[in-house]
């Protein structure tokens, strides 16, 4: 009989304590505000951020052409230095990531030099990945573009090194990190079936012979991560069967372990039947951004994985868009998307209308503060500095600007 009692009060105890830490008080969200607006002929895609240093990088619109750009800027948006990535083609410039030195990589897709043919349409990308950030999702593939291109720049703004890789066929970069050797790169590309996902890596004189790809008529990959051992974990969609694992839902969200000699090592697919699934982005601390379909209801997910990639926590919002992630610390994560219904953590949030808005998590998974960004109508990137706290990148009414969460 003691034995009981002492179990139902240690039971007690213990629900007791977990109910009061799940029972957090909702969050007020904070109006996020402009810092500066861009030019309108650059398209930019993303940017890292370091102190009070922001470097943009993009796409420059011209009259018959498309060239990557990439510049630093201070908080008021005045230029400390740029540089126009033009190979003598056209290219569009989609990821970046920054090394151990402060050396930045630009990466996207480019013609090749013998190819005439131009195309200057180029939609806005919405997304971001592990190092900084990159393009979400529904890009089309440009038929002229099939070379992935690389650009390493100095923290100065000097152009140190240019790669290319010719796919063969329409290629769109979605993601890069660096590694001890140079840089890795996921993406998507034409295939004679479809379109299949791919991992190219460079080594310090130039990109290894053949890159890894992934699917042959359906599969896309959109984020990357890199372990301390230079392995990776690539993440994507598929309707394919990939390394024997077979289609789920309607579409699977996919995650693949690569090593560092660039084999596929496994393969995990999301599980609901009815689903269409995708992970759009991710985060050093595995911190993964994507979207669940289901019954013609879109909802941005993020979830937390352990390094065995076991699910930790994960929570979805109803949504017009993908979820985005970004690390604001090893112990804090964000999570931006449009949200389009209340959410009972975020005092009276109830938009009227699909209104951006930006959560903060701890490492628990408790929600931990909220920005909305009612003028943004479609978020671009995201990052975090302290002075600047919550950065975003979007388009506006007025243009693309950066809003930030700390006043001046």
């Amino acid at each position: 009989m003691k034995k009981f009692l002492l179990f139902t009060i240690i039971t007690c105890l213990t629900l007791t304590v977990q109910a009061s830490y799940g029972a957090t008080k909702p969050v007020v969200a904070r109006t996020m505000v402009p810092l500066f607006a861009l030019s309108e002929n650059e398209k930019p895609t993303g940017f890292i951020v370091s102190g009070k240093t922001i470097t943009l990088f993009g796409t420059s619109l011209g009259p018959t052409s498309t060239d990557g750009f990439v510049k630093s800027v201070d908080e008021t948006g005045a230029t400390r230095w740029a540089l126009a990535l033009d190979s003598g083609v056209n290219e569009i410039v989609t990821s970046a990531t920054k090394n151990s030195a402060g050396e930045i990589w630009i990466v996207g897709s480019s013609a090749k030099p013998a190819n005439v043919e131009t195309s200057t349409a180029l939609p806005v990308i919405p997304a971001l990945n592990p190092d900084s950030v990159t393009a979400e999702a529904e890009l089309p593939l440009r038929n002229d573009l099939t070379q992935v291109i690389a650009w390493r720049i100095s923290s100065a703004g000097t152009l140190l090194q240019t790669l290319t890789y010719d796919m063969g066929a329409a290629v769109l970069v979605r993601s890069a990190v660096t590694t001890d050797l140079g840089i890795a790169i996921a993406g998507t590309y034409l295939t004679s079936h479809g379109n299949a996902g791919f991992v190219l890596q460079s080594e310090a004189d130039g990109f290894v012979a053949k890159p890894l790809t992934i699917g042959k008529s359906d599969t896309e990959l959109s984020a990357l991560s890199r372990k301390l051992d230079n392995s990776l974990i690539v993440f994507g969609s598929s309707t394919e069967v990939i390394s024997g694992k077979k289609l789920m839902g309607k579409r699977d969200g996919i995650i693949a372990s690569v090593s560092a000699q660039g084999k596929l090592v496994s393969v995990l697919r999301s599980s609901n039947s009815q689903a269409m699934r995708a992970w759009q982005s991710s985060t050093p601390t595995l911190v993964l951004g994507g979207e669940a379909i289901l019954a013609g209801k879109t909802e941005a997910v993020i979830t937390k994985f352990a390094p065995n990639l076991i699910p930790i926590w994960t929570t979805r919002y109803a949504s017009k868009t993908s979820a985005m992630t970004w690390d604001a610390s090893p112990n804090s994560h964000l999570m931006a998307f449009i949200s389009t219904s209340p959410i009972a953590q975020v005092a009276g949030w109830k938009p009227k209308k699909p209104t951006t808005l930006i959560l903060n998590f701890d490492s628990k998974g408790s929600l931990i503060g909220a920005y909305g960004a009612p003028s943004v109508v479609i978020p671009i990137a995201m990052g975090f500095s302290r002075d600047f706290g919550v950065l975003l990148l979007g388009v506006s009414v007025k243009g693309v600007s950066i809003f930030h969460t700390l006043t001046r």
